[in-house]
């Protein structure tokens, strides 16, 4: 009995990973060739004779296609972090950083996409111990990831709210948004490795299911922790706690 019930187990885990692994491939595929199709259109249109009449179209076409460029290496370092989590490689450059820097340099990285769909973010950075050891890279990623996931769940223009206060030797950073919400069933999953909460269209939000769960295997790498309040319909606030210095 016990024979079949442990076959029957490894038979789904390999079933559910293979479908976890087709969905990854379908999301990766259609996220790469969206902006290559988009710099291919704007290149050939960059090589009509006629386009350097006009300057604006000229600067509106070179716009594209850096912003294209940029959605591109933000796929990429997005499969690197995953490849580097696979082999258990967080090799952290650890200094004494600001928080506040940190969330401040996050928000600047996502202005563009934020623009885009006319969004705001609030910045209430009261914390009065700030200063943690940690890698600044990382820790720069984990608030954009939290930002880009507040924005791309979103089905108004988003709002979002960062605030950071002090809880005994930690700082609390917390990041709200007015987004779709998680159901409490989903909660659970959100942080596991390409697990991505159901939209509808599996195309509807951008996305590999791979950022939670880099924000926080970052979090546990820094001593801190990652929590989450959530409610369908009346948005998320992602919590990380990190040690001060």
């Amino acid at each position: 009995m016990f024979f079949f019930v442990y076959t029957l187990f490894v038979i789904l885990r390999q079933r559910r990973l293979s479908e976890i692994q087709k969905d990854f491939i379908n999301n990766m595929t259609h996220e790469f060739k969206t902006p290559i199709a988009t710099i291919a259109i704007s290149a050939d249109v960059l090589k009509s004779p006629d386009v350097i009449r006009f300057p604006e179209r000229l600067l509106n076409y070179a716009t594209i296609i850096q912003n294209e460029n940029n959605r591109l290496k933000q796929h990429v370092e997005r499969v690197l972090q995953m490849a580097r989590l696979d082999k258990e490689d967080v090799a952290l450059k650890k200094e004494t950083v600001s928080i506040h820097d940190i969330i401040e340099e996050a928000v600047r990285n996502i202005s563009l996409p934020l623009q885009a769909v006319q969004g705001k973010i609030d910045l209430h950075l009261s914390a009065e111990g700030y200063h943690v050891s940690g890698d600044r890279l990382h820790l720069t990623n984990v608030l954009f990831n939290l930002i880009d996931n507040a924005i791309k769940y979103s089905r108004t223009s988003p709002s979002i709210h960062i605030t950071t206060r002090n809880l005994n030797d930690q700082i609390v950073i917390d990041v709200e948004d007015n987004g779709i919400g998680i159901s409490a069933d989903q909660q659970k999953k959100v942080f596991h490795k390409f697990y991505r909460v159901p939209t509808g269209n599996v195309h509807d939000v951008k996305g590999f299911g791979i950022g939670l769960n880099y924000v926080k295997v970052i979090a546990m790498a820094h001593k801190g922790k990652i929590s989450l309040v959530s409610e369908p319909g009346k948005g998320s606030t992602f919590t990380v706690m990190l040690p001060v210095v």
